[in-house]
């Protein structure tokens, strides 16, 4: 299914949560020079991807390929990293994380890493190699969180809708990422649902994925993905 307004209101409340932090600024990036580093093992129980997603993927890599065998070496699951970086104090448990993420990616869950206060904190993502230096680079999110009105604003993409945001993330990336607010827990609603990452190189298709979840706020969740 594919987002018809989800793409407006995703936005719309991106840029609303960037506002929406609290008076005191410590931060502006998600890269720290010193963050805690956290090395997560467990791989995905199974990494299920929607048809259409995949389709495109697949089909966007054969169109813009310079021969018909350019995906014939196959699929490949790469490593991500996500970064937590508090922009105000005590938001985070510890103020800046680095979650190293295994071939495949796996999911995070934001209640074991947010001490439960109100205020800002920044989202980013750091992909291996080989997504810098191959080809027709994207990004598709799925959401998962409830689109919801707060304070006469919509929040949210709805439930299982998908927006290709590479242009927008290739943006963000290079800054603050991604601004997230949990007053009201703003910050499920925009943020939660699934990240794919997909690049060509050497005939490949390189993939990996982050599923942002929040088991606190399990009722502002859609169902599983």
């Amino acid at each position: 299914m594919r987002a018809a307004g989800g793409r407006r209101f995703w936005f719309l409340g991106l840029l609303v949560l960037a506002g929406a932090g609290g008076a005191c600024s410590q931060k502006e990036s998600f890269r720290t020079a010193h963050p805690q580093v956290i090395k997560m093992n467990d791989l995905p129980e199974d990494f299920k991807i929607p048809a259409n997603i995949w389709n495109l993927i697949e089909n966007e890599g054969e169109k813009k390929a310079e021969a018909p065998s350019a995906l014939a070496a196959g699929t490949f699951y790469s490593t991500v990293k996500v970064y937590l970086t508090e922009k105000n104090e005590g938001i985070l448990k510890s103020p800046s994380l680095v979650l190293e993420l295994p071939r495949g990616g796996g999911e995070l869950d934001l209640a074991e890493y947010l001490s439960g206060q109100q205020g800002t904190f920044y989202l980013g993502f750091e992909l291996p190699a080989e997504f810098q230096e191959g080809a027709h680079f994207k990004v598709l999110y799925l959401s998962a969180g409830r689109r919801r009105r707060i304070e006469n604003r919509i929040y949210g993409a709805g439930c299982k809708q998908y927006i290709d945001i590479t242009r927008k993330f290739l943006e963000m990336m290079k800054g603050e990422g991604l601004k997230a607010n949990t007053t009201r827990q703003r910050h499920v609603t925009v943020l939660a649902g699934r990240y794919i990452f997909s690049v060509i190189k050497d005939h490949r298709i390189y993939i990996t994925q982050v599923t942002i979840t929040d088991s606190q706020n399990k009722n502002l969740l859609c169902e599983a993905l």
